[in-house]
């Protein structure tokens, strides 16, 4: 995957700006801190996806709109984000967060799938997940611990960034994840079938008497103008029960009747602003003031304004009509099932009424409770090979795990051989800093203070940059938000930057990095590289030369 640029849009405040990348090395270079570096490097990456929830100040993406076109194989990509809403070049539906994380794995085809801490389910990952190993924030990962907390949404699923880089390191595969799904799914059958032979015992208990299996030749040549009591109790009882789920079903209908009315007045509503709106837009003319028009300044930004109130209530009408085609679909499934219930309360009712009526002999009620007994027996079989099926199903998935498992640990072996080699590397490049005890896979806190800390997270993050670059058959930007704060010694710099020369910035991939311009002359000047200059504010004001990027949005008219 190449970045090739964005387009970042601040609606409210009227600016904007465009950033073109190259293929290789990106610095992103200021004269000073607080300039923007930090609010465009994680404005690249908020706009593929990642969950950023720390902003420098001023920053307020909520009323931004972000463009990133990509190149992934060729194939051109631009992508769209507002807020947690997606839009792709070659889809006509919006993408929620959870949509669009399915979108970007399909792209970079894969499928990754991580057991959740609470439900202990295999689950598909977000976009944050996905991009784990290939960003590095300066507000979340310089904390002491290597990728595990620079995101809040990793806290959902088990030890997330040992996962992901086994993943991405082929230890643990797409057939891994298939095997553990299935094994997932099996289990959970399992735990149905199981559930049903409690209940069958249960029931059996409860409500079948033995002593009234008898031969239904007793009864042969007696009355047959008796009624059973025992199975018109039964009957009664069972359309008791019938009444209390229809009656549950009922209320579950009005609730989502008044969803579904309150977004049908709300959609009314929008389309008739929205109508209003794009009357009043056509009022003025459809030229600026920079296209040589007779438009005033106060028309020409009151037509910036109407414009970004159509996006806004065309956003929301979407919103509003998924969910109400969902309750749409939600009330007919309900509707049919309590038709079903409906049907089999009118047949029980037609015959506890002919029965009211005629009596019938005992042995009807024995003969019903041979009948009973019978299929509990019958059922009974059937779960009983129902849950040896499933446990031979379990035991021959958890095989197929061991073997895959056993090819994963070879593989594991072979990166850890080669963790452990740039390990030792990388300690004499740095000098006075002891990374041996920092083990392969285990995102447990670095421990270290100051300068020493950082020197350890910046070891472990490119090694694991190099890593992935070489292992990983996923190829994606890799970025850096500046590891240096604060003012540093210059024999610090010197050597922080000669090792970033070295083992980072040679990564054979496209690379982002923030950095101030005067540390530029410690970088290796063999590098070829390409210079982002930032300078403050870093989106610019609305004007001749600019105002045409808003077409690139294509949704928003201007």
């Amino acid at each position: 995957m190449i970045m090739e640029n964005i387009i970042i849009y601040d609606y409210i405040d009227k600016r904007i700006n465009k950033f073109d990348f190259d293929s290789g090395i990106n610095f992103l270079v200021s004269k000073t801190n607080t300039q923007g570096k930090s609010s465009l490097i994680k404005s690249i990456y908020y706009a593929l996806g990642f969950s950023i929830k720390i902003w420098p100040d001023g920053w307020d993406a909520n009323n931004m709109i972000f463009k990133l076109n990509i190149k992934h194989n060729n194939r051109l990509v631009s992508i769209t984000r507002h807020r947690d809403l997606f839009y792709i070049n070659d889809k006509e539906e919006i993408l929620n967060e959870k949509e669009y994380s399915i979108w970007l794995q399909e792209l970079l085809n894969i499928r990754i799938k991580i057991k959740e801490k609470k439900s202990k389910m295999l689950a598909d990952v977000y976009a944050s997940e996905v991009l784990l190993p290939f960003y590095i924030d300066q507000d979340k990962s310089w904390n002491g611990y290597v990728f595990s907390k620079t995101s809040d949404s990793f806290g959902r699923y088990t030890s997330t960034a040992k996962n992901l880089l086994d993943f991405y390191f082929g230890i643990n595969n797409m057939k891994i994840l298939d095997l553990e799904a299935s094994k997932s799914q099996a289990e959970s059958e399992l735990k149905v079938i199981e559930r049903k032979m409690e209940s069958l015992e249960l029931l059996e208990k409860n409500h079948l008497s033995t002593d009234t299996f008898v031969y239904i030749s007793q009864f042969k040549n007696q009355d047959e103008n008796k009624i059973s009591e025992i199975q018109l109790n039964n009957y009664l009882k069972k359309l008791n029960s019938l009444n209390s789920i229809i009656a549950l079903y009922d209320k579950e209908l009005i609730d989502v009747e008044k969803e579904i009315n309150i977004l049908s007045r709300d959609l009314a509503e929008l389309n008739k602003f929205k109508i209003s709106y794009e009357k009043r837009f056509k009022e003025i003319e459809h030229k600026c003031i920079y296209c040589n028009s007779n438009l005033t300044e106060e028309q020409s930004l009151t037509r910036l304004k109407i414009r970004n109130n159509l996006y806004e209530i065309s956003e929301q009408i979407d919103k509003c009509e998924k969910k109400y085609y969902e309750l749409k679909g939600i009330r007919d499934k309900t509707i049919t099932k309590k038709n079903n219930y409906i049907s089999e309360q009118l047949e029980i009712e037609d015959i506890v009424n002919n029965s009211r009526n005629v009596d019938v002999k005992n042995y009807i009620e024995n003969k019903v409770q041979q009948e009973i007994f019978n299929n509990y027996v019958s059922l009974g079989g059937n779960l009983q090979n129902a849950k040896n099926t499933v446990l031979g199903k379990i035991a021959d998935i958890r095989k197929s795990i061991t073997a895959e498992n056993n090819l994963g640990t070879k593989k594991r072996g072979e990166i850890r051989k080669k963790y452990n080699e740039l390990l030792n590397e990388y300690e004499l490049s740095l000098g006075n800093v002891k990374l041996n005890d920092i083990k392969f896979n285990n995102f447990k806190e670095i421990l270290g203070s100051g300068n020493d800390a950082n020197k350890k997270m910046l070891a472990i993050y490119t090694l694991y940059s190099n890593l992935i670059s070489e292992y990983s058959i996923v190829k994606i930007p890799f970025a850096m938000d500046s590891f240096i704060k604060n003012e540093t010694a210059k024999d610090f710099k010197e050597k922080m930057f000669k090792f970033l020369s070295e083992f980072y910035l040679t990564i054979p991939s496209q690379v982002f990095f923030s950095i101030i311009e005067e540390n530029l002359i410690y970088i290796d000047s063999k590098l070829s590289y390409n210079t982002i200059k930032i300078e403050s504010p870093i989106l610019k004001e609305l004007n001749k030369d600019n105002v045409n990027l808003i077409e690139s949005f294509g949704f928003i008219e201007y």
